[in-house]
Order: structure tokens, then C-alpha cells, then sequence
């Protein structure tokens, strides 16, 4: 192995003392770089050699051809520029050769490599590889679809791309990435031909009817048609109709294609979103017999008018699929016609207020269209009409989905705010009743709220909030002990403290908002602190190693040095098995460091 490794080194010796020459590195860097070039051919030669071992000298190897580049920049030096250069890429282009043929089942080589080979021009070697890639990996779509891609866009070869697809495609027949290419590529090569014609002042061939297309055309329609016999899927078809929809002179096709759609996914709310958004384009829509579409499909210029039209759509819709995907799509749609520019402001306003009305009773609105209707409420001109809707329409929210958090909240913050004070007394427990262990966010928005408006009641919201369900008790007790301290004394979060640590759930922030409040004060008690630590490790012990590591850390460095081999012992025959071992590796780390840092001092 030395010997393989040597004589590779020794092909790059002319190179590395060229770069001193030049005065790209000096002795001690180019020695440096003599060094790593051995250390990762060792590691390609041994037997155990890994993907890893091959990825980490490529990417050496990119990194240095980057520096000398920078190099060269730097000092204005470009003699032998041509020679270096090549003997790195030629290196890396072996690497990948190397790797590719030791680990063929890794698709990220062939890929990385196709990308060098792209970035350093080594063109005719990619449609080697390309062939032989196929070969192993034939059964990856992806494979199909990167080498039709590079005859496309490098090789400018649309017939070798074209029998890629294909080939591609009798093997793997649903693949939709395959059919969207192959559809792509004839319809912009049948674009791109009539194009062609025009410029050269060609006749066009003319059509007999309103449904003839092109040849061109026909062979993207044909290969639609094979695509939605194969995959029955409404986003694949729309997304092949959107294909199609960027293209000039396409019209006909897109009708063909929308009437098919219209005839097999009725069913679907995909379709009806399609449709819809389609006359909002201002897109002309075939003129179809006994659809399930009865919807006047002349063209509309207006934007208004477009607006109308789309909105008839999702109306029909509704009539026939009373879904809440349904009405969350044409909820959707309205949000961004809204949002899209500044014309029509009332217009849009009014349709889309009317949709969350419309939803609403048809029990079918989703929280977040609940909260946007409110929110687009509170952009308006605040009046007592305004305020009314806005109160009324978080009571119907929270009548229609009484599980929501946020819809609860939106209440209880707009009553509040608004001073309704008594009504939240009323209702504040009602509301905790039903959400139970899902409302903290509803306790600390009241305890926030007391605190500025009404503070001598503060002590009474959180001992509700301790008496409430259990896991919402356990995230306000370190809220709560950090009050008292602000608020009253040390003293009385002690007290407060000694009685909390003992009642379940066990709060572990609880300990560590009590420790950190104990070492602010103006005297650090070690009694009280000692006891915090204590606390922790009887209730956390077992499954948190942590808990044992602070606890000695205090001792190492505030309290006494000598307990420390104590809490050692029973850190040991408290944790879990699976955490032991991690916890005597930390502590001999950190009591080494401790050693270390004593030795020097």
C-alpha cells in the first residue's frame, strides 16, 4: 500500500514545487499540503476504506484548487496556471472515478460527479457515466430524468433526451416526474418550431376546426393523455395543465385538457380551485355540454368581472361538495385577491366577509379564517357597530370550536382590552374548565393582566392557577416563585417554595429558578441552596444526569469540596443504567478541568 500511496504523491511533486516557485505558498505550507495530500491517500488505499475517506479528499482537494485560485488573485501570479489547474481536476476526476466504481449503489457520487464535470468542462465524460448510471440504477426515476436533463440543457440534444424519457417511462410507467418532463419537452419543442417557422417567414400548416392543434401540440396531447390514463391524480393533471398555461398559443390544448378534467374530477375540490382561479386569469374556458360545471365561460376583461366569474365557480362548487377543504379554498382564494393590490377595496372586502359568514353556518370555517375575519375587522374604523361583529364573531367561533385554544384566547384578550372586565370573571373558568390542560396561555395572559391592572389580586389568580390541572400548575410554579421574590421577599418565596417542591407534578424549573434566585441575593445562603440541589436529585435523579452535575459543581465551587465524593457515590446508584456511564465520563471530564485549572493557579 505504501508504494501505491508514495508513487501517488510523487506524480504531484512537480506541481507543489511549482506553486512554491511561483510563490503561491511557501516551504512550511506547501509541506502542509504534501502531508494532507498522503494522509488521505493512506486512508482511499486501506482496506476499510469509506465513502467518508473519499468525499473528505474531494472536498480537500476543491478547497485547495479554491485558495490557489484566490492566490493567484491576490498576487497577479498566473504562470503555469494551466498545469496546476489540471493536475488537481484530474485528480478529482480519478477520485470520483474510483468512488463511483468501489460504491455504485450511492447515487451522490454519480450526481456530484456529473456536476463536476460540468463546472470543469469535462463534457465527454458525462455521457459515459450517464450510460453507466442507467445501467445500475435504471429503476430511480430521478436517474432517467438527469440524464434527459443534461442532453436538454448541455448537449442541446432534444432527440437523445426524448429516448431517455421514453425509455424511462416503459420502465417506469407512474413515474410523474418522467411524464411531466416528456411533456415539457414537447410542448416547448412544438412551441419553439412554430416559432421557428414564423421567423422564417414558413406558412404555418392551418387548422381545419376550433379543437385541431398543431403536430407539435398533438404529441404533448398525446402524451397528457397517456399520463392521465397511467396516474390518477388531480395535482399531477393541474400541475401539467399549469405546464402548459406558461406557454404562448397553448389555448386550445389547455381546453382539451380542462375538459377533461371537468369530465373526470368533478368530485374533486382541486378542480373546482382550478377552475376558478382560472376565470379569475381572465383564461377562456371551453364550452362544454352536460358538465358538471353550468357556469357562463364567455370571457370576462374586467377585474371585476373576473372576480364575479371566479366567484360564481367556488359558489357552484359549494352547492355540490360541501366540504371544509372546500370552503378553505375559496376562503384562500378571496384572502389573496384581497391582499394581491389596493383596487376594489369594498368590493373584495364585502365577498370575502360574506365567505366567512356563508362557512360559518355551514359549520365548515376553520379557526385560523375565525381569527383573520376578526383581524380584518380590526383594521376597520373602530365604531360600536364594529366592536359589536367583533365580539359576536368570537362568540361564534368559540360556540363552533370550543377546543381552541387560540380562539379563546382572541376572546378573552379583545374582553379584556376593551374593559369587559366582569365578563371575563364570568367566563375566565368556564373556559379552563373546558381546555383544561391546554390553557397556560389563558392563565398567563390573566396573570399578566392583573399584574398591570388590578396587582392585589395577582396572589389570588395564581393560587387558582396552582389549584388548576396539573401540568399547567408545574409551568407557572417558577413564574409564581420568581413573583413572590419581585414582589415580597425572599423570605416569603422560601416558605412558598418548601410547601411547592413537595406537591406533584414536580417542577423542575421550579429548582432552577429558585437556585438562580438564590444566588442573586446580597448573601448566599448554602443552606437553602443545598436544599434546592437536594430537591432536584431526589425527584430528577433517576432519569436527568444533569441534576448530579450542577449539584457538584455548586459543592466544587461554593460549597464544600469534600461532599462532593458523596453525591459522586449516589449519582452512581440513583441514575438509570443507560445514563451511568455518560455521567462518570462528564464528571472525570469536568473534575480534570477543575485539576488543571488548580495546578495552574
Amino acid at each position: 500500500m505504501a508504494e501505491f500511496v508514495d508513487k501517488r504523491c510523487e506524480d504531484m511533486i512537480p506541481e507543489l514545487e511549482q506553486m512554491e516557485r511561483i510563490k503561491l505558498f511557501d516551504k512550511n505550507e506547501i509541506r502542509g499540503i504534501a502531508k494532507k495530500l498522503k494522509e488521505n491517500e493512506y486512508k482511499i488505499q486501506r482496506v476499510s476504506k469509506t465513502k467518508e475517506d473519499y468525499l473528505r479528499y474531494i472536498q480537500y482537494l476543491m478547497d485547495l484548487l479554491k485558495l490557489i485560485r484566490q492566490r493567484r488573485d491576490k498576487f497577479g501570479v498566473n504562470q503555469k496556471k494551466s498545469d496546476i489547474d489540471h493536475i488537481i481536476t484530474n485528480k478529482m476526476n480519478h477520485l470520483y472515478k474510483d468512488a463511483i466504481f468501489k460504491f455504485q449503489d450511492d447515487i451522490r457520487f454519480w450526481v456530484a460527479y456529473i456536476k463536476f464535470c460540468k463546472h470543469v468542462h469535462f463534457q465527454n465524460s458525462v455521457s459515459h457515466i450517464l450510460g453507466r448510471m442507467l445501467q445500475v440504477h435504471q429503476d430511480k426515476p430521478k436517474c432517467w430524468h438527469i440524464a434527459a436533463r443534461w442532453e436538454l440543457e448541455e448537449n442541446k440534444n432534444k432527440q437523445t433526451a426524448r429516448q431517455f424519457l421514453l425509455r424511462g417511462l416503459h420502465i417506469h410507467p407512474t413515474s410523474q416526474l418522467l411524464f411531466i418532463d416528456t411533456f415539457r419537452l414537447e410542448l416547448e419543442e412544438a412551441l419553439s418550431d412554430e416559432q421557428s417557422k414564423e421567423s422564417n417567414g414558413e406558412p404555418v400548416a392551418p387548422v381545419a376546426t376550433e379543437d385541431d392543434m398543431s403536430i407539435g401540440l398533438k404529441r404533448a396531447y398525446i402524451v397528457y393523455q397517456q399520463a392521465s390514463k397511467c396516474i390518477k391524480d388531480i395535482k399531477f393533471i393541474v400541475e401539467l395543465l399549469n405546464i402548459t398555461k406558461e406557454h404562448e398559443n397553448t389555448e386550445k390544448l389547455q381546453n382539451k385538457i380542462v375538459s377533461d378534467i371537468i369530465q373526470e374530477y368533478a368530485h374533486e375540490p382541486l378542480m373546482w380551485d382550478t377552475m376558478a382561479r382560472r376565470e379569475l386569469e381572465g383564461l377562456v374556458q371551453p364550452s362544454l355540454n352536460d358538465t358538471a360545471m353550468e357556469i357562463d365561460s364567455s370571457e370576462q376583461t374586467s377585474l371585476r368581472d373576473r372576480i364575479t366569474s371566479c366567484n360564481k365557480v367556488y359558489q357552484t362548487a359549494l352547492k355540490k361538495l360541501k366540504t371544509e377543504e372546500m370552503w378553505s379554498l375559496y376562503i384562500e382564494c378571496l384572502i389573496e385577491i384581497n391582499e394581491k393590490d389596493r383596487s376594489l377595496p369594498n368590493f373584495k372586502r364585502k365577498l370575502l366577509k360574506s365567505a366567512f359568514s356563508q362557512a360559518h353556518q355551514a359549520k365548515k370555517l376553520k379557526e385560523k379564517y375565525y381569527l383573520h375575519w376578526v383581524n380584518m375587522l380590526n383594521v376597520d374604523l373602530k365604531d360600536e357597530t364594529t366592536n359589536k361583529k367583533i365580539k359576536e364573531i368570537l362568540c361564534m367561533a368559540t360556540e363552533a370550536l370550543p377546543n381552541s385554544v387560540s380562539l379563546w384566547h382572541a376572546r378573552l384578550r379583545y374582553l379584556l382590552t376593551s374593559g369587559q372586565e366582569e365578563e371575563v370573571e364570568t367566563l375566565f373558568f368556564k373556559v379552563i374548565e373546558i381546555l383544561g390542560e391546554k390553557s397556560l396561555p389563558l392563565w398567563k395572559m390573566r396573570i399578566l393582566h392583573m399584574q398591570a391592572k388590578n396587582p392585589e389580586r395577582t396572589e389570588e389568580i395564581f393560587q387558582a392557577a396552582l389549584q388548576g390541572h396539573p401540568n399547567v400548575a408545574q409551568e407557572i410554579k417558577p413564574t409564581y416563585i420568581e413573583w413572590l421574590v419581585l414582589t415580597k421577599s425572599i423570605q416569603t418565596a422560601r416558605k412558598a417554595y418548601d410547601n411547592l417542591c413537595l406537591q406533584p407534578p414536580f417542577s423542575i424549573e421550579m429548582h432552577k429558578k429558585m437556585m438562580e434566585l438564590e444566588f442573586m441575593q446580597p448573601e448566599m445562603s448554602l443552606k437553602h441552596l443545598r436544599k434546592c440541589n437536594e430537591m432536584s436529585t431526589l425527584q430528577f435523579g433517576k432519569s436527568n444526569a444533569s441534576v448530579w452535575i450542577d449539584y457538584i459543581k455548586f459543592e466544587m465551587k461554593h460549597g464544600d469540596p469534600k461532599k462532593v465524593g458523596d453525591i459522586h457515590r449516589r449519582a452512581v446508584k440513583t441514575l438509570n443504567p443507560e445514563l451511568t456511564e455518560p455521567f462518570i465520563s462528564e464528571y472525570s471530564l469536568m473534575k480534570a478541568n477543575l485539576d488543571c485549572l488548580s495546578a495552574d493557579t
